[in-house]
């Protein structure tokens, strides 16, 4: 007989990511609907998101998360698709101007902790609300960063938003717990992504990767595709036991941070 597929993870689920026009979030979309889940993508950039127009089981929304009433209103949105929420992946991110602490604005400071931890607390809140009110349990994974362990070689405003976005991880695990709802964090290293390529080109990045604060003990970087595949086993059945966690898909970067 030939082998049959084995049956999709996540069919007749439902999973609302940010970020899914580039990068990690764009393969944590894409291996998610290849599971089978109904997907919730948001993200600033129309363009990004277009490919999904054809597919019946997607639901795109162009959000600037920075703004927070926009924020707090596509959650209600989505809610309101009655479609039922299952996973919530905080994907979406930026890094900043790159400036050190003696050059960081007041203005870049504020746009970064936006975007990367006060945007991922309002989608938290609100569809945490939805996942208690529904009785059903759920999954929330926030992408978070090695930057958030580290000390040279990291943006302020950067590392100090990721490191508030792994506590906040932590208390809503504690907090969500008693509702069937798993909250856990990944944290990449450098990862060869788009946002990552205007900072930094290949022959750099390979240099990176073998001395320097930046060097991993793979002397490798991430490709989204590692990122992804950890989110989505966060999001799926076997890791029903798993919450409270940050998983570093970093190539060992913070032990010789």
């Amino acid at each position: 007989m030939p082998d049959s597929a084995p049956p999709a993870s996540l069919a007749g689920r439902t999973a609302f990511v940010t970020g899914a026009a580039s990068g990690i979030g764009q393969v944590i979309a894409r291996l998610l609907r290849e599971e089978g889940a109904r997907l919730i993508l948001v993200d600033r950039n129309p363009d990004g998101l277009a490919p999904w127009a054809g597919d019946p089981a997607v639901k795109t929304m162009v959000v600037d998360l920075a703004d927070r009433e926009a924020v707090v209103r596509c959650a209600a949105e989505a809610i309101a698709l009655g479609w039922g929420i299952d996973c919530l992946v905080n994907a979406a991110g930026i890094t900043g101007a790159g400036k050190d602490i003696l050059n960081t604005t007041l203005e870049d400071w504020e746009l970064v902790h936006a975007v990367d931890s006060t945007a991922p607390f309002l989608l938290m809140r609100e569809i945490g609300r939805h996942m208690v009110e529904r009785g059903q349990g759920g999954r929330i994974v926030n992408v978070t960063s090695s930057s958030a362990h580290r000390a040279a070689g990291v943006m302020p405003a950067y590392g100090a938003a990721k490191s508030s976005l792994m506590q906040l991880t932590r208390v809503a695990a504690a907090q969500l717990g008693p509702h069937g709802i798993n909250v856990n964090a990944v944290a990449p290293g450098l990862t060869r992504t788009p946002m990552l390529a205007q900072t930094i080109d290949d022959e750099q990045l390979a240099k990176a990767m073998v001395s320097g604060p930046m060097s991993n003990l793979l002397q490798r970087p991430s490709e989204p595709e590692d990122i992804a595949a950890v989110v989505l086993f966060l999001c799926q059945p076997a890791s029903r036991q798993i919450t409270a966690q940050t998983i570093h898909v970093s190539a060992g970067a913070i032990i010789q941070a």
